[in-house]
C-alpha cells in the first residue's frame, strides 16, 4: 500500500525518526512537504477560512495541517492504488503495523477511511467485521475519535475530500473523524482495535497544540449548554451499553 509521510521542511529530526521507523518495519513511504501555517499570510486566512460563528478562531498551524492533509489527498486522487495510508511525523507505529499495510485482504471494501490511530479516549463501535489472526478487530466507527496520526483512505473518498474541501471549516481530525460535523456522517469510517498507530507528545513544530482564541459568544453558548451535553452523553451510554452488536470502549496500542 502506497504510504504519505507529512512532515515540513523545517522538521529534519522527525523526519529522520520516521526515517528510522519505517526502514525498520520495512514500509516504503513518500514524503510530502506540509504546509507551514507560520507562512500563511492575514489575506490567505481570509480567504481559505470558513467557519460556523460559534468555532473557536482557527490557529494558522491548524489549517496549515488541514492543507497539508489536503495536499495527500490529491496526491491520492490522481494515483493509482485504491486506498493510500497517511501519516504525520509525529506518530509511533506498531510491529505488526507492516503485516496490515503489506495486505489488502482484510480491507472492508466499503470503507472511505480505516483510523489505524488510537488517542486512549472511549470511542463507540459497531460489530466487528473482521478479525485478525493477532487479535485485531475491524469495526465501523460511530462516535468522535480525533487525531490524524495514521489512517487509511480510498481513492474515491481522497477524490471527494479533495473536491469538497477547498475551504478550511475545522479542524481535519474533527472534520474526518467527529459525528457533529456532516461529512462524517456520510463516510463510512473504520477503526482497528487494538490500534496500529498513534500520536507521540513530542514538541510541535507548527505549534499545533496552542489553544485558539474563542469568540466571547461562542465561549458564553459552549459552556451554557456544557451541563446538558454531558447528561445527554451519560444517558446515550448507557443506552449503548444494552445494545448487542455495538460497544463503548477504550481503543488500546499494542
Amino acid at each position: 500500500m502506497k504510504c504519505y509521510l507529512i512532515n515540513m521542511d523545517r522538521s529534519t529530526e522527525r523526519l529522520a525518526r520516521m526515517e528510522k521507523l519505517f526502514t525498520e518495519l520495512g514500509i516504503a513511504f513518500e514524503r510530502v512537504a506540509a504546509v507551514d501555517g507560520r507562512l500563511i499570510t492575514d489575506a490567505e486566512m481570509a480567504e481559505l477560512v470558513w467557519q460556523r460563528p460559534d468555532e473557536p478562531a482557527m490557529t494558522r498551524s491548524e489549517v496549515g495541517c488541514y492543507l497539508s492533509h489536503r495536499k495527500c489527498f490529491e496526491l491520492i486522487a490522481e494515483g493509482e492504488t485504491d486506498y493510500a495510508a497517511i501519516f504525520e511525523d509525529d506518530a509511533t507505529l506498531s510491529p505488526a503495523i507492516a503485516d496490515w499495510l503489506q495486505n489488502s485482504a482484510w480491507l472492508p471494501r466499503d470503507a472511505d477511511i480505516i483510523k489505524l490511530e488510537t488517542t486512549g479516549c472511549k470511542v463507540l463501535t459497531d460489530k466487528p467485521i473482521h478479525r485478525s489472526s493477532d487479535g485485531r478487530v475491524v469495526a465501523r466507527l460511530l462516535s468522535t475519535h480525533n487525531c490524524t496520526a495514521g489512517y487509511i483512505i480510498s481513492k474515491r473518498c481522497a477524490t471527494r475530500l479533495w473536491h469538497e474541501t477547498a475551504y478550511v471549516t475545522t479542524g481535519i481530525d474533527e472534520l474526518l473523524f467527529n459525528p457533529d460535523y456532516g461529512l462524517f456522517a456520510e463516510l463510512i469510517v473504520y477503526q482497528i482495535s487494538p490500534a496500529l498507530c498513534k500520536q507521540v507528545m513530542i514538541q510541535s513544530t507548527i505549534d499545533r497544540y496552542e489553544v485558539p482564541r474563542a469568540r466571547p459568544f461562542a465561549r458564553i453558548m459552549r459552556e451554557g449548554i456544557r451541563p446538558f451535553r454531558q447528561a445527554a452523553e451519560q444517558m446515550w451510554r448507557a443506552w449503548i451499553k444494552m445494545r448487542y452488536t455495538q460497544s463503548w470502549n477504550r481503543i488500546p496500542f499494542v
